[in-house]
């Protein structure tokens, strides 16, 4: 897992400096808001099924009908709710302006978000088998990096980007399916009477998925709106390198799930929370002594607003990894998943209130990052109450 996100974040640090460069400060920033729409419906398709459908494999490993039924409902359910999707995206052109002048960008990321929701990471975690999503990832983002460099030339070439993309997704998740079907297993359209009892079980963390994306998603729709389209694209880059980091600590969290959903003890979790704090405050004092040359490298001069961004922004990686902590050892491990959804909820209303009473007080696109920065650790206070009041730890 970490060596998949090594060679990812390699991979983007070839493309990063030439798209930025090429297609402009102004135009990236279209671009990223144009994802950011399509992330919402990522999340819908997503609908949470991830970790209770990671656990039910599982649970059932070695039980071929009900591993086939899972991938099939999980499937099922997010066919029907493209097709809806499809339905809420023309709705979208018919009133938003954004839509509209930039459709056929937003049109190819809404395409993408139905890819990324597809592939089966989830199940090939719940299976211990990363290598195989760590070779079909791999290989599918180096084969766009030829084609990036030969078709994108210019501001205007960014539909070309965003499609170069899409269909590296889209080739990856068929690739992951056809493993799948060869594995024995078998992948159908099942009824919604089948289907629903999965949304049931889904839905806290649906809830929660989308409390957490929506809070990155109303802050770049803030930022977009007070201070103007490109300094989406700045916040954009100081958020892309804290995930880059982040994405290497929340696989700590990620490969233990599988070992641990049957072994879970009260010791372990205080012993992975004593380990885990050490090394989001080693990772987090890191990443600001790199930060700085990494936004040179990346975005050049143009680019360094993003600097004081990345300095607020970095404790996040600290506060991620212990709420990841609480949430998937803690909450999910005993099936409390509604203080999962609690727990999003909680860090939406906190980072878009602190940002608007910010707003008001400093207008600076830093006030967003800070607001952000200190909802991590309200989560990590309300985590803690929770496991104090419900006697978990």
């Amino acid at each position: 897992m970490t060596a998949l996100n090594i060679f990812t974040a390699l991979i983007s640090l070839i493309i990063y400096p030439y798209i930025i460069r090429v297609t402009g400060k102004y135009t990236y920033g279209i671009y990223v808001y144009a994802m950011t729409i399509a992330l919402y419906f990522q999340i819908f398709l997503d609908f949470g099924f991830e970790s209770p459908c990671a656990k039910a494999i599982v649970k059932n490993i070695n039980n071929s009908a009900m591993c086939s039924e899972i991938l099939s409902a999980v499937f099922s359910a997010k066919t029907y709710f493209y097709l809806l999707s499809i339905a809420i995206f023309c709705s979208l052109y018919a009133i938003s302006s954004f839509v509209r002048e930039n459709l056929l960008i937003c049109l190819i990321c809404f395409l993408q978000s139905y890819a990324l929701s597809l592939f089966p990471q989830w199940y090939f975690q719940a299976i211990k088998d990363m290598k195989r999503v760590t070779y079909i990832n791999l290989s599918c983002r180096l084969l766009t990096i030829p084609f990036i460099f030969l078709f994108v030339k210019n501001s205007q070439d960014i539909w070309i980007y965003a499609l170069i993309t899409t269909i590296s997704y889209f080739v990856g998740t068929i690739i992951a399916y056809i493993f799948i079907l060869n594995n024995k297993l078998k992948i159908k359209l099942l009824s919604l009477r089948i289907v629903f009892p999965y949304l049931k079980d889904a839905f806290p963390f649906f809830i929660s998925d989308l409390a957490g994306n929506l809070k990155e998603g109303l802050l770049k729709t803030i930022i977009k709106n007070v201070f103007g389209i490109a300094e989406v694209a700045v916040y954009d880059l100081a958020i892309k390198l804290i995930s880059i980091v982040r994405i290497f600590t929340q696989n700590i969290n990620k490969s233990l799930f599988p070992e641990f959903i049957d072994r879970s003890t009260k010791d372990k979790v205080r012993q992975i929370l004593k380990y885990e704090r050490i090394i989001g405050l080693t990772i987090t004092v890191l990443t600001c002594l790199v930060a700085y040359p990494a936004i040179l490298l990346l975005g050049g001069s143009e680019m360094l607003d993003a600097f004081p961004l990345v300095l607020i922004l970095s404790w996040t990686i600290y506060s991620y990894l212990i709420i990841r902590v609480y949430l998937d050892f803690v909450f999910v491990a005993s099936g409390r998943y509604l203080f999962v959804t609690k727990n999003q909820l909680v860090a939406l209303s906190s980072s878009v209130l602190l940002s608007l009473v910010g707003l008001f007080m400093w207008h600076n696109v830093a006030t967003i990052a800070l607001a952000l920065s200190i909802s991590g650790f309200i989560e990590i206070i309300y985590c803690r109450y929770v496991c104090i009041r419900e006697k978990l730890l």
